[in-house]
């Protein structure tokens, strides 16, 4: 028996209340994604492949398996992987969440296990942050998660990213596909990482928390203008909306792409017309722009890999929002 799954990626457009005077913190939205994606093999008769994982993945890919068995009681030694696609490591596409909730929905499938991702991303000590990733793995669209209780006895007590939380993913609280029609450019110039590890701690600790204020301006946004736009499939809007939750809040890190092709890009991206929102997903460097013109857009982009080079480039295409979150099937041997 094989077993195959595909793992969307997702968009992070912004935590939404770094501050904590509610007594919550975190929160964040954001939109899955179909590619790029991670297909991935397993069983008994896969021919093990792991070339195209590096270093760090070999490692948590070892680690998580491990971890698996122990808390499920399990045995896996004889199971085998194959990793066919990946998507970037540190480029703000939630790579590592979906690897090891992809590695763990595998296990559980084969070990006939009915698990849900939660349990998986607890395991995988994913969603410490931002609930976007997990939520994006399990049923895709277009995501609002609620955060988590903050203060003495909460469920954390410090600012800090997803790698080192140890908090469980937070509530969603709005999950809706988005309209067939509307569609993603993605450009990930190669040569730049964002933040993660210890660099992106020290961001979290230097900057928070933020003023009150601006978490309530960002909230107000979020509730009255990007929400209802997307119910009434108001594209104009909406990409107007994640515009401007880009470009009129703090968006601490980014000043790391300051003269950068990073920023050059972004500033031909707002330049289109056909081009409705735009930004830098997570810590980058991965831009994202909205459009319903697929044409337009897929000729934009191939001017400029004629501009740039190819070679410049990680990802340069057109996707759609995924809507059915991770697909596990069987494969015939």
């Amino acid at each position: 028996m094989i077993v195959q799954i595909t793992t969307p990626s997702r968009l992070h457009f912004g935590l939404i209340d770094l501050n904590g005077e509610l007594g919550r913190i975190n929160g964040s939205l954001g939109v899955a994604l179909e590619n790029p994606s991670w297909l991935i093999h397993a069983g008994e008769s896969v021919s093990p492949n792991d070339t195209i994982l590096s270093e760090e993945f070999k490692k948590q890919f070892s680690s998580f398996k491990a971890r698996f068995d122990q808390q499920f009681k399990t045995n896996s030694k004889q199971i085998n992987f194959s990793f066919v696609k990946d998507i970037p490591a540190h480029v703000g596409l939630g790579s590592k969440t979906q690897f090891l909730l992809g590695i763990g929905a595998l296990l559980a499938k084969i070990h006939h296990l009915d698990l849900e991702a939660r349990p998986l991303a607890k395991l995988a000590e994913r969603g410490g942050t931002s609930g976007i990733g997990v939520a994006a793995f399990t049923a895709g669209g277009f995501i609002v998660d609620g955060g988590h209780s903050f203060g003495p006895g909460k469920t954390t007590t410090t600012f800090q990213p997803s790698s080192t939380s140890k908090a469980p993913p937070p509530p969603v609280l709005f999950q809706t596909p988005l309209p067939a029609s509307w569609r993603f450019l993605i450009i990930t110039p190669k040569g730049f990482k964002g933040f993660f590890g210890s660099k992106e701690q020290q961001l979290f600790t230097e900057c928070c928390p933020v003023p009150a204020r601006e978490a309530e301006q960002l909230s107000r946004l979020i509730l009255m203008k990007i929400l209802p736009a997307l119910k009434e499939a108001d594209i104009q809007t909406f990409g107007a909306g994640l515009t401007e939750l880009q470009t009129k809040f703090k968006r601490f890190g980014f000043e790391k792409y300051s003269g950068t092709i990073v920023a050059e890009l972004l500033e031909l991206v707002r330049k289109q017309d056909f081009i409705f929102g735009s930004g830098i997903s997570s810590f980058g460097p991965t831009i994202f722009g909205l459009t319903n013109a697929l044409k337009k857009a897929s000729q934009f982009l191939e001017e400029l890999a004629q501009t740039f080079s190819p070679k410049r480039f990680e990802i340069l295409e057109v996707t759609t929002c995924n809507t059915t979150g991770a697909k596990i099937n069987f494969l015939k041997v």
